[in-house]
């Protein structure tokens, strides 16, 4: 599985966008353009994650796109709280 990344904006402490295309076996299963938001809250901050997607030929989809986003933003949640 590939993944390649572009970053479009990066605003320090604030924002992030990124567009990218994953493909398997060098053929494109998907691209998306997603939307990384940072704001202060309390002692801590908020992460707003939204990523829009197109899915090709059946060999990918939303819902595991969220599952896969869901695992990674968990496990970023727990390596900051250790």
């Amino acid at each position: 599985m590939g993944n390649d990344t572009i970053f479009l904006d990066i605003v320090p402490e604030r924002r992030i966008v990124l567009a990218y295309t994953m493909t398997v076996a060098n053929t494109p299963i998907s691209v998306s353009l997603a939307t990384v938001e940072l704001a202060p809250s309390g002692d801590g901050t908020t992460l707003i994650y939204t990523e829009q997607g197109a899915f090709f030929d059946g060999a990918d989809k939303a819902s595991l796109r969220e599952a896969g986003c869901r695992v990674l933003l968990e496990q970023l949640a727990a390596e900051l709280a250790s």
